[in-house]
C-alpha cells in the first residue's frame, strides 16, 4: 500500500540529547525504480502552439493581449536499476479523466553515436559587439537607487570587466536550484514520454485525478492515485491591470491555491538597440529560476526576496522600465507543490515524484501597437467598417523576438 505525502517545508531534525555514542543505523537500500512526473500549465502568448498545430492569427493576437489560451503538458521519466531482458518496454496506464486513451508509452531513446567531423574555420571579418544590457529589478512605481545595472557589450568584448558585471555573474548562484530528473544513459532501464512514438498534446480538459499504474519489463509495478488538490495547477491569467499616471504598469494574476510563490521577468528593447531586462526580485543578483523548484527552495527564495510570497497577486512594473521599453515580453511563474508516493514507508521498491508549475507569458503594449480597443476594433474606426491595412510583424520587438509574419 503506497503512502502519499506533501513536501511543503524543510525536514525536521531529531536530536538525541545526552547520548555519548550511538551506532549509525544501516542505510536503507535505494528504490529499484524512480518515476518522475513533471506537471505544467502554460497560459498566454505561446500556450496554443504546443502539439505541432499552428495557431490562427486571431489566436495569436488574443494571446498577445493576455488571452485565455491554456495548455497542459506532462513529462514522464522512469529510471530503474534493472535492465530489460529483451527490448525495453514500459507503459503508463492513465485514468480516463486524462482523455488520452488507456496508456502512454514510455520509450527508451536510442543514443546515436556519430563519428566526429573535423572543424574548419572560414576566415571572416570580426565585428565588434555593440549595444548595452540594462538590468532593472523590483516591484514598485519607481526603481530604487542604483538602477539600472548597465552592461556595455563593446567594453566587455575588449576585456574591460565592469563591476556591474559581477552582479550579473552572481545571478546563477542566487537562482533557485532545481532538482535534476532521471536522464537517458544514467540507469540500466529508462523510458520517457513524450517521445518519437507518441507526442500528442494533453487535452485542455484532461485531468490527472484517478488511479495511475506503470508497468514495464525493467521495473517493479508502480501504482498510485492522484487525489484532490493534486491536479494540474490553474492558469495564472497574467495581464496588464492598468497604468499609473507616472507611466508605471500594474501586472496582476490569479492566485493559484497550490502555489508556493511567484516570480516575474520582462525582456524588451530600448533605444539604440539596448536590451532591457527586469525581474520582480528585490535585488540585482536575484534572477528567478523559471523551472520546477521544491517548496523548501521556494520558501528560501521568498525569504531572500528573489521570489514573491504566495499571497501576492500583483506587481507594479516601474515607470522607468515601462518608459525604457514600451513593449516587451513578460513571463510569470507560479511555483507548485511536490507530491511523493512510495511502495512502502521504509525501503520501498519504487518511489514516485510529481512536480508542478504554472507559467504565463504576456506581450506588453500589443493592444496599443495594434491600435485596437477592448472590443478588437482599430481605434477611431466604427464597428463594421473595413479594417485598414497595417504593418505586419511585431514592430519594435523584432530585435528581441524576431518578426512574426501573418500567414
Amino acid at each position: 500500500m503506497y503512502k502519499a505525502y506533501w513536501a511543503a517545508g524543510a525536514a525536521s531534525l531529531a536530536v538525541l540529547a545526552g547520548a555519548a555514542y550511538a551506532a549509525a543505523p544501516a542505510k536503507a537500500p535505494a528504490p529499484i525504480a524512480n518515476y518522475w512526473m513533471d506537471v505544467a500549465t502554460t497560459s498566454g502568448f505561446g500556450a496554443g502552439m504546443g502539439g505541432g498545430g499552428r495557431p490562427s492569427m486571431g489566436a495569436i493576437m488574443g494571446m498577445m493581449r493576455g488571452g485565455s489560451s491554456v495548455m497542459h503538458s506532462l513529462e514522464l521519466r522512469l529510471a530503474s536499476k534493472q535492465k530489460a531482458a529483451g527490448t525495453p518496454d514500459a507503459q503508463h496506464f492513465v485514468p480516463p479523466s486524462l482523455q488520452m486513451g488507456p496508456t502512454l508509452p514510455l520509450v527508451t531513446p536510442v543514443i546515436e553515436r556519430t563519428a566526429g567531423t573535423p572543424h574548419t574555420e572560414t576566415p571572416g571579418t570580426y565585428e565588434k559587439p555593440k549595444g548595452r544590457m540594462l538590468i532593472y529589478w523590483g516591484c514598485g512605481e519607481h526603481v530604487s537607487a542604483g538602477q539600472p545595472t548597465v552592461i556595455d557589450f563593446a567594453k566587455l568584448a575588449s576585456g574591460q570587466i565592469p563591476k556591474e558585471y559581477q552582479s550579473l555573474a552572481r545571478m546563477g548562484a542566487m537562482m533557485g536550484r532545481s532538482a535534476t530528473p532521471p536522464q537517458v544513459g544514467q540507469s540500466a532501464g529508462y523510458g520517457e514520454w513524450p517521445n518519437k512514438r507518441d507526442s500528442r498534446p494533453v487535452p485542455a480538459a484532461g485531468s490527472l485525478l484517478g488511479a495511475h499504474r506503470i508497468e514495464g519489463n525493467y521495473s517493479p509495478p508502480i501504482s498510485f492515485t492522484v487525489g484532490a488538490g493534486q491536479d494540474f495547477m490553474p492558469a495564472l491569467g497574467l495581464r496588464e491591470a492598468g497604468a499609473l499616471p507616472s507611466g508605471a504598469q500594474t501586472l496582476s494574476w490569479q492566485a493559484a491555491p497550490q502555489a508556493t510563490g511567484y516570480a516575474l521577468s520582462m525582456f524588451g528593447s530600448g533605444q539604440n538597440g539596448d536590451v532591457i531586462i527586469w525581474t520582480s526580485a528585490k535585488g540585482a543578483a536575484m534572477s528567478p529560476n523559471f523551472d520546477y523548484l521544491s517548496p523548501a527552495e521556494v520558501k528560501r527564495q521568498v525569504t531572500a526576496g528573489a521570489v514573491l510570497a504566495p499571497s501576492v497577486t500583483q506587481c507594479v512594473l516601474p515607470a522607468e522600465v515601462a518608459t525604457a521599453s514600451p513593449t516587451g515580453m513578460v513571463m510569470g511563474i507560479g511555483y507548485g507543490p511536490e507530491v511523493f508516493f512510495a511502495e512502502a514507508p521504509k525501503a520501498p521498491k519504487w518511489s514516485t515524484r510529481l512536480r508542478y508549475k504554472s507559467t504565463a507569458t504576456l506581450m506588453r503594449g500589443m493592444g496599443a501597437m495594434m491600435g485596437g480597443d477592448e472590443g478588437g476594433n482599430p481605434r477611431g474606426q466604427a464597428p463594421g467598417q473595413p479594417a485598414k491595412k497595417k504593418r505586419r510583424g511585431l514592430g519594435g520587438l523584432g530585435g528581441v523576438l524576431g518578426n512574426l509574419p501573418i500567414p
